[in-house]
Order: structure tokens, then sequence, then C-alpha cells
């Protein structure tokens, strides 16, 4: 079964989150800055939904999100792996320096996008808050609209 998610307007409302952006370009926003400088990004493969570049150790870092049973993770979720309800609860967890292991993202300092995000983009987040995946079919709307606020969900 398919799912949306249901924090998707959240993310796109911090102003971290940077949306489609590739590693090449947030590997040259953030050069240069200190260590825990971070921003969220929406992943470049299918299989994971977000990613976050960080400064750790003087170079630009990725971390891909894992995303399983409603809950995000670094790691592939597990009884050891540190898991979340929302993307924001993972990220504040990794801002506490005592909390990360010396090749976990250490993120410590947010990077704001300079840019806003599409309408699009936004109008998709709202959508998929209200929304189930299942049931966009039922939505009066072209299916070229359906197939593109299908593009945010998991398993």
């Amino acid at each position: 079964e398919y799912y949306f998610i249901r924090d998707l307007l959240e993310i796109t409302n911090c102003p971290w989150y940077w949306g489609k952006i590739n590693r090449f370009e947030a590997e040259r926003v953030l050069d240069g800055l200190p260590d825990g400088t971070f921003l969220l990004r929406d992943s470049a493969q299918y299989q994971y939904l977000f990613s976050v570049s960080f400064r750790r150790y003087f170079r630009t870092y990725h971390a891909r999100i894992e995303q399983w049973k409603h809950r995000y993770s670094f790691d592939k979720p597990s009884d050891y792996s540190f898991c979340s309800k929302t993307l924001h609860e993972l990220l504040q967890h990794y801002s506490q320096a005592e909390q990360c292991m010396y090749y976990e993202p250490l993120l410590l300092n947010a990077l704001p996008r300079k840019n806003t995000l599409p309408l699009q983009h936004l109008c998709r987040a709202t959508i998929c808050k209200n929304v189930s995946f299942q049931d966009v079919d039922e939505l009066p709307i072209p299916k070229s609209l359906q197939t593109f606020l299908r593009e945010y969900h998991y398993k």
C-alpha cells in the first residue's frame, strides 16, 4: 500500500527545505560554511524521498532519509537506530552533538533557502495532507495532475 507524506506541508514550510536541488548544487551552496550547517532537499534516488546535505569534518556529506512504517530514519529502521514520527523530530535529534556518533550527521545550523518554492509544490503539499494516496483518482482533476500529486509517496 502507498502513502503520502503527511507532514509534507510542514516540511515545505521549513526555510531549510530546498526542494529539488541535486548533490552538486547542495555542495556548491554549503561550500566553505562551518561544520554543522545543513539543508534538506529532495533525494535524487527514487527509493528515497529526502536527503540531508551537511558540513562535517570540513567537507560536505549527504545522507538519505529512510521512510518505513510512517517513521523517518537515517539508517535502515531497526531496534538500534533512531526513528521519528516527523522529519522535524529526526533533524532535531541530530542537532545534539552528544546524540551523534562520529559518522552520523551533525545538524547544528539550518541554511535557509534563497528562493520560494513553486506554487505547484505548495498546493501538492496541502492536498497530500488532506487526501489519501488511493483517493487521488476520485479528484476531479486531469490525470497529469494526479500523477504529479503522487510523486511524494512511500510504501
